[in-house]
């Protein structure tokens, strides 16, 4: 299944992977440099949301891949 859209943070320490299978679901990959960890499955955005603020990651300082 392929992602629906991709961002990563500005400091490329992520990448936030969007599908649309029956839900809204949405990957999150720790990166650093070549490596990358297993996904953390958020499923709704309000589950994203939460994400976001607790990593202090704003909408801004995202940016598509």
């Amino acid at each position: 299944m392929d992602p629906s859209a991709v961002w990563r943070d500005k400091n490329h320490r992520w990448r936030i992977e969007a599908y649309r299978a029956p839900d809204l679901r949405f990957a999150i990959f720790a990166t650093n440099g070549t490596t990358e960890s297993a996904p953390l499955w958020l499923f709704g955005m309000a589950a994203l949301a939460r994400w976001l603020m607790t990593h202090a990651i704003s909408l801004d300082d995202l940016e598509t891949d």
